[in-house]
């Protein structure tokens, strides 16, 4: 099989060095040996730390610098753009090689099967699919920002975009995938210039803090066919469950011992309790937050959502 690069990108503040730890182990815990089929590497301010939790692992350490973070941004002011230039970074630097870029707030909780297909450049990898623009708007609005999707289609509306030179327009029917995964083959590398173009386009006139997931969304749903990570991944952005998780995370890799993190029953008993807790947590407050906005339809929804999960141990999620 073609050899893929596992991305990472950890920077700023211990609880985020954690999430990474955590993210890793996991995918170790669920892959076990085939992790030696892969090639991880980690954009970091500070290697030693990790260094710290992950002796015996096969990586490699990008230093990240301050001048390079701010070089990153572009002038833009946009965090995700990091995400944009470390991903164009790994194909330049491994130009023969595919890649997943795996955020450091997600974990494993199965094994990534997709990882161990072989190449196709018909087929990508994303975290999971969650609303066209016509929806996005429905929902930013439940909660108070409704002018960053607003502002986006306006932007799009009736304009024609370059993309590898050739003509996309791109409409309120067009999907978002969350990006907290991006599987791409190497030939996707010809479409970096423009998923750059597109993030910085889409952020500045509409400050929409999905710009770049929204660049990577639809140039690869009209290039290749999209597949869902959801069925092996927790990929939690919310920051009530941020602060849920990081205080778990941080004190198990505190203070478990080093025989524990490679204890792949250990990790993978972690991460299915994790996912459970999570998908709670985020369930609990929509329902909170559709209870302040007098939803009544989308309160019973999550209502019932939460009464599955809590009581059966079953998420409910609408497929498209």
């Amino acid at each position: 099989m073609t050899v893929k690069n596992l991305v990472f990108l950890s920077y700023g503040s211990s609880s985020g060095y954690y999430r990474a730890i955590y993210s890793i182990l996991s995918l170790a815990a669920w892959v076990k040996e085939k992790i030696n089929n892969f090639r991880l590497i980690v954009y970091t301010d500070q290697p030693e730390f990790f260094k710290t939790y992950l002796d015996g692992f096969n990586i490699t350490y990008i230093m990240l610098s301050p001048e390079m973070l701010t070089e990153m941004l572009a002038g833009t002011g946009f965090i995700h753009r990091r995400k944009v230039a470390v991903i164009d970074l790994t194909f330049k630097n491994f130009p023969d090689e595919d890649l997943v870029f795996i955020d450091s707030d997600s974990f494993f909780t199965n094994e990534p099967k997709p990882f161990f297909a072989e190449s196709d450049d018909a087929v990508s990898l994303m975290h999971v699919k969650e609303y066209d623009l016509d929806g996005g708007l429905r929902l930013f609005n439940l909660f108070g920002q409704g002018q960053y999707p607003q502002a986006f289609i306006e932007y799009i509306s009736d304009r024609t975009f370059l993309i590898r030179g050739q003509p996309m327009v791109f409409n309120t029917k067009d999907y978002s995938w969350n990006s907290g995964i991006i599987g791409l083959t190497k030939n996707f590398s010809s479409y970096m210039k423009d998923v750059v173009k597109l993030t910085d386009e889409f952020y500045a006139y509409s400050k929409w803090f999905v710009s770049e997931q929204l660049a990577f969304s639809f140039i690869l749903q009209r290039t290749t066919t999209i597949k869902s990570a959801d069925s092996f991944v927790t990929h939690y952005w919310g920051p009530h469950q941020r602060i849920l998780v990081d205080k778990i995370i941080t004190r198990l890799i505190t203070t478990q011992s080093f025989s524990d993190f490679k204890n792949s029953k250990f990790i993978r008993s972690s991460t299915t309790k994790l996912r459970h807790m999570v998908e709670c947590d985020l369930i609990y407050e929509q329902l909170k937050i559709a209870l302040r906005q007098r939803d009544f339809i989308y309160t019973t929804k999550k209502v019932i959502q939460l009464l599955f999960l809590k009581i059966f141990h079953i998420s409910i999620r609408k497929r498209k």
